[in-house]
């Protein structure tokens, strides 16, 4: 049964601290210091902003925004799990029936994984996914951190991105702008540097180095510290990977973007349509949180 809100909006019935409401469900201060006590406590503690700091205060909002996100994919994962038709986007975004349970809020992650893996086929487990730098910058760190962490989070951006497979036009276009990135230029086996490519050494080395046969020795040529000879060893020509060889590949990755820009959409309106964050706990980037360090 879901504990009562009071009036104002501070706390519960029975006398614990909201930091945010979710539908029906709660996250209370309590489950947020928990997982801020995991957190300082883990691997990565001595990189972390200090707690009475602008920034270790925005690292706890941060982590609340991460929490509200587990729990809408948690709350939509049991809603999903019991049905026996095929999870499909159609069905994506009616509110989660599940009864509250305020007190588990902060380990939604798990709950999310343990309710797809109950879900009889109905919500496939997505393979696990690596947190990156160009993920949380396509979509924000939030919802890259969840679909990181979380099967059901996969599972959901599968949903979201069934039936918008990128069409060949799209992918034989994709290939055509981003040449550079199926490319290898000339390499050259240098004695005694290694591989060598154009750029990654400059002046009269570059130039004898360049313009040598294979098997051909270069030198004395003057660079740093003196003057050099070097043995062309090996030349590997310039090449490109085919159309052929990269399509399925470049449409796995647009089609893996497009259900990620899906989830973070489906993300931001589950939290427009029944977040409410209470003071001191609004995302970091609100520029009303008097931490907020990004004003224009």
């Amino acid at each position: 049964m879901t504990r009562g809100v009071s009036p104002s909006g501070g706390g519960f019935a029975d006398g614990g601290v909201i930091a945010a409401v979710v539908g029906e469900e709660v996250i209370t201060v309590a489950e947020v210091d928990r997982r801020l006590r995991l957190l300082r406590s883990g691997p990565l503690a001595a990189r972390l902003p200090g707690a009475d700091t602008a920034q270790g205060r925005n690292l706890r909002r941060w982590l609340v925004q991460v929490m509200v996100a587990e729990t809408l994919v948690a709350q939509e994962a049991a809603r999903l799990g019991p049905a026996p038709e095929p999870l499909t986007s159609a069905g994506l975004g009616r509110r989660s029936s599940r009864p509250a349970r305020p007190d588990t809020a902060g380990d939604a992650a798990g709950d999310a994984a343990d309710d797809t893996a109950g879900a009889s086929g109905t919500m496939a487990v997505a393979p696990p996914a690596v947190l990156t730098l160009a993920g949380a910058l396509r979509t924000g760190g939030v919802a890259a951190a969840v679909l990181a962490a979380s099967p059901a989070a996969r599972a959901i951006r599968s949903a979201l991105a069934a039936g918008s497979e990128p069409s060949e036009d799209e992918v034989r276009d994709y290939y055509r702008r981003n040449l550079d990135r199926f490319a290898t230029p000339e390499t050259r086996w240098v004695r005694p540097f290694g591989p060598v490519r154009r750029g990654e050494i400059a002046g009269p080395i570059e130039d004898a180095v360049f313009a040598a046969r294979e098997g051909e020795t270069v030198g004395p040529v003057q660079g740093p510290g003196g003057p050099w000879t070097l043995v062309v060893e090996r030349i590997e020509a310039a090449r490109r990977e085919p159309y052929a060889a990269v399509r399925e590949r470049i449409r796995a990755e647009l089609a893996e973007e497009s259900g990620v820009r899906a989830f973070a959409r489906w993300l931001d309106a589950r939290h427009a349509d029944s977040v409410v964050l209470t003071p001191g706990h609004e995302h970091p980037a609100d520029p009303a949180q008097p931490d907020a360090d990004h004003r224009h």
